[in-house]
């Protein structure tokens, strides 16, 4: 009995050890999959993206080009979604989400004054807008505490 214990422990042994030599220099398998998750994702907001691409390109409207810009601001393409939400405007000048929308890419990208412009855009047009409001408020603190840090000679990246 004690012999085919030692062969189940020796064989144990050397299969945990074949696993890890054979696996040590793969991804794990966390890492693996959020490979894979990334890359259809990647395909997945392409895919999307040349839909509303062509769509706006056949008929542009309003929401092909709120659709396109939210789905640029989903992927941290700001500069994008802003292109989209001003050719929204454009067709609809009095719809203040699309300024709040605005106002956040230009929040990300850290453009304050037209941040805070496209804020009070959309409170013009509906001053209960709360999001809105919240914006500007965020903007006027945020300028005060770059205005301390700069008296203090700190740079806006380590005020953050």
């Amino acid at each position: 009995m004690k012999t085919k214990q030692t062969y189940a422990l020796v064989l144990f042994f050397t299969i945990g050890f074949f696993n890890h030599s054979v696996f040590a220099n793969l991804p794990s398998s966390s890492k693996a999959l959020q490979q894979v998750s990334q890359a259809m994702e990647d395909n997945k907001f392409k895919k999307i993206e040349e839909k509303l691409k062509q769509i706006i390109e056949q008929s542009p409207s309003k929401h092909a080009y709120v659709e396109l810009a939210s789905l640029y601001l989903s992927q941290n393409k700001n500069k994008e979604a802003i292109r989209n939400y001003q050719e929204a405007t454009l067709l609809d000048p009095t719809d203040s989400k699309l300024f709040t929308s605005m106002s956040i890419a230009y929040l990300h990208l850290g453009f304050y004054d037209a941040s805070k412009a496209m804020a009070e855009q959309a409170l013009t047009l509906e001053p209960t807008l709360t999001h809105a409001g919240k914006i500007v408020q965020y903007i006027d603190k945020k300028k005060e505490v770059l205005a301390k840090a700069a008296k203090a000679g700190k740079t806006d990246k380590e005020v953050d």
